[in-house]
């Protein structure tokens, strides 16, 4: 009786684990994908803005 708890308890880990790494993965194919269009749409205004003639500046650190 015992052995056969000890085995579910285990295949219960293993599903959970399995769960778990599946989430992770999705949650870092997402954040890829949000950073890379985050980063496109950055690059276009920057060239609309060059183009259009709007002085393009580097942020600089705030004095103190």
């Amino acid at each position: 009786m015992r052995i056969q708890k000890a085995r579910k308890s285990g295949q219960s880990l293993v599903e959970y684990g399995l769960v778990l790494a599946l989430i992770a993965i999705v949650a870092i194919l997402v954040v890829k994908a949000v950073g890379t269009q985050t980063t496109s749409t950055f690059d276009n205004v920057q060239s609309q803005m060059s183009s259009a003639g709007v002085a393009s500046t580097s942020p600089t650190a705030a004095s103190s």
